[in-house]
């Protein structure tokens, strides 16, 4: 396989990754590989190989087993503690740091209210105007960064 190939697998893999990106903020759901598929014209042998690769790279996190879309951090495919109301729609973070992280890509105000993990007390974040407003509450890292990826599941 020669340098081009490489490229352009690369910019295959870009590509899917703001497809799902973009899949999460209009939807605030992950997308399948057939919505990726048909969005991207292209087989979903492609996009399946692709989603791998995406994977091993840690730029999403498949569901143990599958080739579904768990995590496209700072999104969560499935319902968290950590619930971002934008408007009409509900996003799920994966963490109080990811909840932070949505409204900053989505340029949003929003109001999130989640249960610390240690002692159970409530989590309180304002955004507004991009900024955090009114936060109440200790955010705890029961993990260190450097061994988030150990067991991103429970990290």
């Amino acid at each position: 396989m020669g340098p081009n190939a490489v490229n352009a697998l690369a910019d295959q893999d870009r590509t899917l990754r703001l497809e799902i990106y973009r899949h999460f903020a209009q939807t605030a759901q992950a997308p399948t590989g057939t919505d990726l598929a048909s969005r991207l014209n292209q087989p979903p042998a492609v996009i399946e190989d692709s989603l791998r690769r995406l994977a091993a790279g840690r730029a999403i996190v498949l569901a143990p087993g599958t080739l579904n879309i768990w995590m496209a951090h700072p999104f969560s495919a499935v319902p968290t503690a950590y619930r971002v109301q934008a408007a009409e729609r509900t996003y799920w973070a994966n963490c109080a740091w990811d909840a932070l992280n949505i409204t900053a890509l989505l340029g949003i105000d929003t109001h999130t209210v989640a249960p610390c993990p240690d002692c159970n007390s409530p989590l309180s974040m304002t955004i507004e105007h991009g900024s955090l407003r009114d936060a109440q509450g200790v955010i705890h890292f029961a993990v260190r960064p450097r061994h988030f990826w150990d067991n991103i599941g429970f990290t």
